[in-house]
């Protein structure tokens, strides 16, 4: 027989009442609040198995830290883990598809045992950390600094997708959303894992009249006072003159998109001449409609070695013969060794402006892009056009918000950013980049949406590249940017929250045991 707690039960599972009493009649609560916050937690995936609910992730921290508090500490670490395992599997099952199926099942279960590690960090601490400072108001303040932190050092350098994967967090109207030009992503962060503190806060104390007010006012004057920032923002934004820029995607001639890890695997070149063609026919019908900047997807022709210099005079001829700004893509394979992902940048006269290679590669040691192509050096490459100063960069490069700062501190007016998207996205789109340096960013991108927004993340254009048509979508880009507070300052925000959370650890392990740690230690050794 399933025992159901009552929901007065539920609220009153204090971590205190927990660890003294160890009762069996609140672990029917406890399970309650495991099922409810992972099970949560698994909406805020991008996934092939369950929808994606952005706003799932402002819900799920609050059971997940109300569940892992009413534990004992060692057991608070092993479930909670244990919860981040399950719902990361269920959730990215899949998802991450290779042509060898037992290393598809292997890097599969790899990626979310790390996933659940760094999600489970900052629980960890907070379970440790909290318990030794009390019960002050400012406390609450140690998960909210403990998840930004975490997760912003997660993101230097991956080992995943740098910023991408924590962008769940940056959920919430447009007007929200200008806190990006604020402190980059790590505001969302810090927002709504206080947001899950403070409830915790309240939770403690029975939702009692004092706490509950004072929690509730903390709480809006901070993100009233973001979504007057955003709103006065927006309002205030500039019309600036334009550029008519034509996103385009090679797509699939049988519907079928080619997988990246089957192309790189088998190192295949595409048909030269047929694939310059199809260039040559879009470029044209681009430039028929008006177009001005004209925008390939990632990897719009693979070639060997022997190829390169062809392949680069046959961009520069269609260029010119279009008179346009002509921004396109090719990867080469090396007869040894490894080659290079591209994405060049000529203007109406055939000369190259920006000749870049991808940094950011997909994959590790011998799996993914990493096993055959070198990445490039850390810079991103701007030019000056008739349309603005104009940067360059190729797919997963910007997932890394201090590489993408590069080019807003050189004073970026439009960002040209190529895709190819293995597997597919189909969840909402972020537009984080381009609200936090203040540029314009364009995304052709095969197997997904190409997409413009503006530098406050309006959408120009965007169209998925299943619903067919020419393979071309058309936008009318502003080419000035804006100045942002984010690029002037970068990661300060989140960088101030990695100090404090020393600070927190360090004042927390120099205290000599306040009652509740006391309480906390009595339970484990029961």
């Amino acid at each position: 027989m399933v025992v159901v707690p009552d929901f007065g039960e539920l609220i009153g599972l204090s971590r205190m009442q927990f660890d003294k009493t160890r009762n069996l009649a609140s672990l029917p609560a406890a399970a309650y609040l495991f099922l409810l916050g992972f099970g949560l937690f698994t909406f805020t995936r991008r996934s092939e198995l369950v929808p994606t609910i952005p706003a799932t992730i402002v819900v799920a921290p609050i059971f997940i830290l109300r569940f892992s508090r009413s534990q004992p500490i060692r057991r608070a670490w092993v479930l909670t883990f244990l919860g981040f395992l399950l719902s990361m599997n269920v959730a990215l099952w899949g998802l991450f598809g290779l042509t060898d199926d037992i290393l598809a099942v292997v890097m599969n279960v790899l990626r979310s045992t790390l996933l659940a590690l760094m999600y489970a960090l900052p629980y960890f601490i907070d379970r440790a950390v909290t318990p030794r400072l009390g019960n002050r108001f400012w406390v609450t303040l140690v998960f909210p600094v403990t998840t930004t932190a975490i997760l912003f050092l997660a993101s230097l350098e991956g080992p995943f997708d740098g910023a991408a994967a924590k962008s769940i967090y940056a959920t919430g109207p447009l007007s929200l959303r200008q806190l990006y030009s604020l402190t980059g992503l790590w505001g969302f962060v810090f927002l709504w894992s206080w947001l899950a503190a403070l409830a915790n806060y309240v939770w403690d104390r029975r939702f009692s009249g004092k706490p509950t007010l004072l929690a509730a006012l903390a709480f809006t004057v901070l993100i009233g006072g973001i979504l007057i920032y955003g709103t006065v923002r927006l309002s205030n934004s500039r019309n600036f003159g334009t550029a008519r820029i034509a996103a385009v995607v090679l797509l699939p001639e049988d519907g079928k998109a080619i997988s990246m890890d089957v192309v790189n695997q088998e190192k295949r070149p595409v048909p030269y001449d047929e694939t310059l063609n199809r260039i040559e026919m879009l470029t044209a019908e681009a430039a028929s409609a008006g177009a001005e900047i004209v925008a390939f997807q990632e990897t719009a022709m693979t070639v060997l070695e022997e190829d390169i210099d062809r392949v680069r005079a046959d961009y520069a001829r269609i260029a010119t013969e279009n008179e346009l700004w002509l921004s396109i893509t090719y990867a080469w394979y090396a007869d040894e060794g490894k080659g290079a992902n591209m994405h060049l940048l000529i203007d109406d006269r055939g000369q190259i402006q920006a000749d870049y290679q991808k940094r950011f590669l997909l994959g590790f040691g011998q799996f993914g892009e990493t096993a055959v192509f070198s990445k490039g050096v850390e810079k991103i490459q701007v030019a000056d056009s008739p349309y603005g100063r104009i940067a360059v960069s190729i797919c997963r490069d910007m997932n890394f918000p201090a590489y993408a700062r590069q080019a807003a501190k050189s004073s970026t007016d439009i960002m040209l950013t190529p895709a190819y998207d293995f597997p597919k996205c189909t969840a909402p789109f972020d537009y984080a980049r381009a609200i936090e340096c203040g540029f314009s960013l364009v995304r052709p991108t095969y197997n997904g949406v190409s997409y413009a927004v503006d530098p406050y993340g309006r959408i120009l254009t965007q169209v998925d590249s299943d619903e067919g048509g020419s393979g071309i979508t058309y936008a009318e880009v502003p080419t000035q940017g804006v100045q942002t507070m984010y690029a002037r300052f970068g990661d300060l925000f989140a960088w101030l929250n990695v100090l404090s959370l020393s600070v927190f650890a360090v004042y927390s392990f120099s205290q000599k045991g306040p009652a509740i740690a006391a309480a906390v230690e009595h339970g484990e050794r029961r």
